[in-house]
């Protein structure tokens, strides 16, 4: 795909298998002054046998897909004659999910996590240069190229300071990625997650959900 038709990415397209946050994607989408059209799928499969996917410029693609998955879909969209632009959209930190996207020809990586503004700002960054990673995903990719341990902002060893009940509540957010997941699965309000996360995000010297699982994902793989 040439420079010059990566800088007018205008048809773009989800494929994301949770209805609620594939809604509220296409809505964010659709509501986006650099995008003409947005069409969602809740599968892969859905997305092969469709009519409108010649079409796609853009795509974002949830990498844990029932049936065929993420990596699997990018994998066979890179062998059309003009493949969309992918960029990955998972609650996943994992540095091995991370590489293995990367390597498999995804030009992005975001994760679901991000603040709608945060994320706008990624979609305007894919529009205009082809290629959009967080920089907590950056910085990992940095470290594994220069063979060096990562070092997240406020680095893993922060996570030290943290309480039993906010570990739990950290490691919980990164199974569940809401804080009404969170508090459904620890039988606490929405409200004193996010009192907790207040104080994780102090404690690990983040601002973000996706900076403390960042930290969290350096952890499990030092």
């Amino acid at each position: 795909m040439s420079n010059s038709s990566r800088k007018s990415h205008h048809r773009t397209a989800v494929v994301e298998d949770d209805p609620v946050y594939r809604a509220y994607l296409t809505s964010l989408l659709k509501n986006t002054a650099e995008v003409e059209w947005v069409h969602a799928w809740e599968s892969a499969e859905a997305m092969l046998a469709d009519t409108h996917l010649p079409a796609v410029e853009l795509l974002f693609v949830d990498l844990e897909l029932p049936g065929i998955s993420g990596l699997e879909l990018i994998s066979q969209l890179k062998k059309l004659q003009n493949p969309p632009v992918c960029v990955v959209l998972t609650s996943s930190l994992e540095p091995e999910h991370v590489f293995s996207a990367i390597r498999g020809g995804a030009s992005g990586y975001l994760v679901k996590t991000l603040e709608p503004q945060a994320f706008l700002e990624s979609l305007r960054q894919v529009i205009k240069d082809g290629v959009s990673l967080s920089p907590f995903i950056a910085r990992m990719l940095i470290d594994e190229f220069r063979g060096s341990p990562p070092h997240p902002e406020g680095g893993h060893n922060a996570l030290k300071n943290l309480t039993i009940r906010e570990r739990e509540v950290l490691d919980s957010m990164a199974r569940n990625c809401s804080a009404k997941g969170v508090g459904e699965a620890l039988r606490m309000s929405h409200e004193t997650v996010r009192v907790h996360m207040k104080k994780i995000y102090q404690k690990l010297h983040v601002n973000s959900k996706s900076a403390a699982l960042a930290v969290l994902a350096q952890e499990k793989q030092s």
